[in-house]
């Protein structure tokens, strides 16, 4: 029994691998042209390059300008999620705490904005911003996105209606405000769901393309979504610098999530999204 049981493990173990290394396997590529010389890109299917080579993420962070679309995205991307998790939590707060007439209905309709695809308020979220005359600005690129979102507001209700009601009740009779109850209680306690939503809104941001690049214009607003599908501008494209900074896109997303992915389980788990 033994032996069978180590020999369904071993299998178990090496489908995993399998179905690990094919998920991965754009990324080593990617990660195996970023260090190789353009001559050797198309020579051959190897993984490991014949000469590594460093000077690529040198061209792709000054010629390519691949710092300014960071420093792009990182400021666009932390004011928005700033803004998501501050609205976000107040919302799911007020709905998961607060009584007041029409709670869920106003709760479910919002809900229902979730069904609406971003095309067909695409136009109409780009007209507003036109005529309040934030096209190719940063304030363009984030106002739409600061507000948060239904599924950022559903996550939070989650989690604050799995909260004891005795320390509202207990806050109120010490003569606490509905804003203090939020700031000094309720925001605290719910650090494992904010952090799992920070992580959620920051990576949807940081590969956001189809908003910056229908708002903006001018290279200098250029987040790295759009700064990366530039590449394709380019009559010879150096196929090496673009797979650097990609690497370079994705590796501050990538610390992150590693980083949070405590806070991230917590929060999925306390949510109610497992119920």
């Amino acid at each position: 029994m033994r032996n069978n049981f180590s020999y369904k493990r071993l299998l178990l173990y090496l489908l995993i691998i399998g179905i690990l290394f094919l998920y991965l396997f754009p990324l080593l590529w990617q990660l195996s042209t970023s260090l190789k010389e353009g001559e050797e890109v198309f020579s051959g299917y190897n993984l490991i390059p014949k000469k590594l080579t460093w000077s690529n993420y040198e061209i792709a962070w000054s010629q390519f300008n691949v710092r300014k679309y960071l420093t792009n995205t990182i400021f666009v991307s932390g004011i928005i999620m700033l803004g998501t998790l501050i609205c976000c939590s107040m919302a799911g707060y007020a709905f998961g705490q607060l009584q007041f007439p029409g709670r869920d209905f106003l709760f479910f309709f919002y809900l229902g904005t979730m069904m609406v695809p971003q095309a067909v308020t695409l136009i109409p979220s780009y007209y507003i911003i036109l005529r309040l005359n934030l096209a190719n600005t940063f304030s363009g690129l984030i106002l739409p996105f600061f507000f948060g979102s239904a599924f950022g507001t559903f996550l939070l209700r989650q989690f604050y209606m799995t909260l004891s009601k005795d320390l509202f009740e207990a806050a109120t009779i010490d003569g606490a405000g509905y804003f203090q109850i939020w700031w000094k209680i309720m925001f605290p306690l719910s650090k494992p769901a904010v952090a799992t939503l920070g992580v959620m809104t920051l990576v949807s941001q940081w590969n956001s393309l189809l908003w910056p690049l229908v708002i903006t214009q001018s290279p200098a607003l250029k987040v790295l979504a759009v700064g990366l599908s530039d590449f394709r501008l380019f009559r010879n494209i150096q196929w090496n610098s673009l797979m650097a900074a990609v690497i370079i896109s994705i590796l501050p997303m990538l610390i992150i999530l590693f980083s949070a992915q405590k806070f991230f389980v917590k929060g999925i788990q306390f949510s109610g999204m497992n119920r």
